[in-house]
């Protein structure tokens, strides 16, 4: 089993990447990928690619993706949905909880959210 590594959408706090050093977590920064704006398609793809649960807070666009993956029988590896007003503590105190209560493999293919793991 292999501890989860992240993927944070634009609109996610980019302070988590410290929070992921702090803690030995590989946590990136979509912007660090991939260009501005890219088509929710590519990033999914891209996480999926890499084996990264993917935190968002486009829950309109990701919930229908999450569904047509499943359909299509596309395999990811997660997407929490972070709404915007997640309090930067409570969503600290989750994704510590996920790298150390969670395998990457006991998320694959699962649409959550970040509220669950505070």
């Amino acid at each position: 089993m292999s501890q989860p590594l992240f993927l944070l959408d634009e609109h996610v706090w980019g302070g988590l990447v410290k929070v992921g050093q702090r803690i030995g977590a590989d946590v990136v920064l979509v912007q660090t990928l991939l260009p501005e704006g890219t088509d929710d398609e590519e990033v999914l793809a891209l996480a999926a690619r890499q084996r990264r649960m993917l935190l968002t807070s486009n829950a309109q666009d990701f919930a229908p993706k999450a569904v047509e993956w499943f359909l299509a029988g596309r395999e990811h590896w997660g997407i929490v949905i972070v709404p915007g007003q997640t309090n930067e503590s409570l969503l600290s105190q989750a994704v510590e909880n996920i790298f150390r209560s969670h395998s990457a493999e006991s998320l694959k293919n699962a649409y959550r959210f970040i509220g669950e793991f505070a």
